[in-house]
């Protein structure tokens, strides 16, 4: 009797796949196989970017149990078991190791290695979902803002969360939205913003209202806030923090005519124009934002037939050297519309599964036999001084020499687990078809859009390593993209971008 197990997983995202929807379509699927389910993990409203997820370590955990009783592991799609795809070949990794199957109701079966490419491409497209789908949720985000509710967070000093049911059920659940009401340190919080406005010191006007405790860096935030106290809900001021630390493009906050605001959604503590006061005074005594590299798209990428860089000039216009502008606008849409055109089109599928099989050159696995042979035999000694050690009174030596060798066979443990890798991406990549290709290719052109910068400039690095762009004697451009081995041309033509006269 074949056993099999579920793994289900819902996002923050409320458009995402409810855990019950996931659930019906799993236990059809081994219905459908004859699997009898033994147990199931499940996540809700769990992240896929990282492994902290309870469920998700629970079922890594049984993984190592010889005695869990089951060999597939039934999923929906890539996505459920994460969004990083480094992530995902681990479990795929561990999985393999073990013998249990992994099995996707999204994605057909063929029976050969072309389910292992389409399953290590579609991980890389999740992992690019992932920072896609982020501006989805933002617009849902700026909806509940536009209905005067919350876009999350605490509710800032001087007021309370009152929740409100929507009447959604959600895991059992009633689905909530939040809303500001005044809370017992509201009189306070008005008294030290009206000190404020009226040009009093922070520390005097925070040691007046009663709000001494607090630290200065908090006052502040409290002041970038000041529309908030004015009764107004607020969104979209604050740029991505980076997990390396940071704010994208360097400043945390972004420019004001970004912010989303919603007049009158709850009770003020200071008038609007009191509001404006204290922000323009803290906006006349901030740096001034350094402009970075990341607001031109193409920056880093672009050069000419002689190899001198294209670079951002006065804000809207790219130029070689000193010499003539040209539109970023026009230069950096031409170029993405015709990133997303190759996509689809049948001479770039062509190329790219013709430059996929000529890079898997798989080679013989005799180094992967010399490494294990050499593990095989760095076990036996191991083994032969651990019997010494029971007959030995300075055991000390002995340790040492254990110690270094297990050292010694961890490193070609690696290098065994890196060659296999390597000879088995290289084998599976010549099975890859057009057809495959076209149908990965496409789901990746369905998710890009230029209206979030950041993730464009993004997709543009990790998809192109060269622009090479050349204004004379006609606008000419050639691509090479990362995606293949080969060198893949297109030349945007049919645009003239503009320049100042």
């Amino acid at each position: 009797m074949n056993k099999a197990v579920l793994y289900l997983r819902s996002s923050k995202d409320r458009s995402d796949v409810s855990i019950d929807v996931q659930r019906r379509e799993l236990q059809a699927m081994a219905k459908s196989k004859s699997f009898t389910v033994v147990d199931e993990y499940a996540d809700a409203v769990e992240s896929g970017k990282d492994d902290n997820r309870p469920a998700f370590q629970a079922l890594l955990t049984q993984f190592k149990n010889k005695d869990r009783g089951w060999q597939y592991l039934l999923v929906m799609d890539t996505s459920r078991i994460a969004r990083n795809q480094y992530l995902a070949h681990a479990v795929h990794y561990e999985c393999d190791k073990r013998n249990i199957k992994i099995l996707y109701s999204k994605m057909p079966e063929t029976g050969s290695v072309v389910d292992v490419v389409i399953r290590s491409v579609m991980q890389a497209f999740d992992q690019l979902h992932s920072l896609m789908s982020k501006e989805k949720g933002l617009a849902g985000m700026a909806e509940n803002v536009k209905q005067g509710f919350r876009a999350g967070g605490r509710a800032p000093l001087g007021y309370k969360l009152e929740y409100h049911e929507t009447g959604a059920i959600r895991d059992g659940e009633p689905v909530t939205k939040s809303k500001l009401i005044l809370s017992e340190d509201a009189k306070k919080v008005a008294h030290y913003f009206k000190l404020r406005a009226n040009g009093i010191a922070r520390f005097k006007s925070a040691r007046e209202s009663g709000l001494f405790d607090l630290a200065q860096s908090t006052l502040i935030g409290m002041e970038w806030n000041a529309l908030t106290y004015a009764g107004h809900t607020v969104w979209n001021v604050q740029n991505e923090r980076l997990s390396s630390g940071g704010y994208k493009g360097g400043v945390k906050r972004r420019p004001r005519y970004e912010w989303l605001i919603q007049h009158d959604t709850h009770p003020a503590l200071i008038n609007t124009d009191e509001a404006e006061t204290i922000l323009q005074a803290l906006e006349n005594t901030a740096h001034k934002p350094y402009k970075t590299a990341s607001d031109f798209l193409l920056s880093g990428l672009m050069v000419n037939a002689e190899g001198q860089a294209w670079h951002g000039c006065d804000g809207v216009y790219y130029r070689v050297a000193k010499g003539k502008r040209y539109s970023k606008e026009d230069i950096e849409s031409a170029i993405f519309n015709k990133v997303i055109s190759d996509l689809e089109s049948e001479d770039f599928i062509k190329d790219v599964t013709k430059c996929a099989r000529q890079a898997a050159q798989p080679v013989p696995d005799t180094e992967i036999k010399t490494y294990k042979k050499q593990v095989n035999e760095i076990t036996l000694k191991i083994e032969k001084l651990t019997r010494l050690l029971e007959e030995t009174d300075s055991p000390r030596p002995i340790l040492a020499r254990i110690e270094a060798l297990e050292k010694q066979r961890t490193n070609l443990m690696d290098e065994v687990d890196k060659a296999e890798n390597d000879y088995n991406a290289n084998r599976l990549l010549l099975a890859i078809s057009e057809h495959d290709v076209a149908k990965m290719l496409k789901t990746l052109s369905e998710n890009l859009d230029m209206s979030d910068r950041a993730s464009a400039k993004d997709f543009i690095n990790a998809l192109v390593d060269k622009i090479e762009l050349n204004a004379t004697p006609a606008m000419t451009c050639k691509i090479t993209y990362k995606i293949s081995s080969g060198e893949l041309m297109a030349s945007p033509r049919g645009f003239e971008p503009r320049s100042p006269p």
